[in-house]
């Protein structure tokens, strides 16, 4: 008997919080999605158990300084290869789009929700879609990398599309992102340039 073919791309584009979610409860990337799932679970639990309120955000790609410079999330690899005089390395075509805000938004729109009465759950992300391989452009560019792009194979599980319809942000917070994603990435630069510099010299000391 053949295993079953498991298609994850979301049903439904830009994903709304009504959307209930398409993954695949046993592949490579279950414990993260469904991890993410069973937690709102438990919160709104909590909340009719206890009579307690509570808050829901559900973070859509957040980056900027101060993420690990190995921590293997698309942002960080890319800017790392290029510094480094690597090529970038991008998985399957590099068709598959994602939607990336910037940090200060992200805690912007965090204390705008906490600070509100409104319960349900809340996508607080930038809803301008840009394909991985836009991405690793728009970084190599930036960082001034001459380095060729080379694509390696598809990862398994892989979203192919990735959007928050951000609504009930705007709606009910009156949030919306407002960092620029050129500004946000060249922020991001800098401080890995820095971070990177810093880790060298420290081996130069060590020896």
């Amino acid at each position: 008997m053949s295993s079953p073919v498991w298609i994850l791309d979301p049903e439904k584009h830009p994903q709304r919080e009504d959307y209930w979610g398409h993954v695949n409860p046993i592949g490579p990337r279950a414990c993260y999605d469904e991890g993410k799932r069973v937690a709102e679970t438990m919160c709104y639990a909590y909340a009719k158990q206890e009579h307690v309120e509570v808050r829901v955000a559900r973070i859509f790609n957040t980056f900027g300084p101060r993420m690990h410079m190995n921590d293997g999330r698309v942002v960080s690899n890319f800017i790392m290869q290029a510094l480094e005089g690597k090529p970038l390395t991008v998985y399957g075509t590099g068709q598959q789009t994602r939607s990336f805000q910037y940090i200060s938004d992200l805690v912007n729109g965090l204390i705008l929700l906490m600070n509100n009465n409104f319960s349900e759950p809340v996508n607080i992300g930038n809803p301008v879609e840009y394909t991985i391989m836009q991405f690793a452009e728009m970084i190599r560019d930036a960082v001034g990398s001459k380095e060729p792009i080379l694509n390696l194979p598809k990862m398994e599980d892989d979203p192919q599309r990735r959007k928050p319809d951000i609504s009930r942000a705007r709606n009910y917070l009156g949030w919306e992102p407002k960092v620029p994603l050129d500004v946000g990435l060249n922020r991001t630069i800098e401080y890995f340039r820095k971070e990177l510099d810093k880790s060298k010299k420290s081996r130069l000391v060590d020896l």
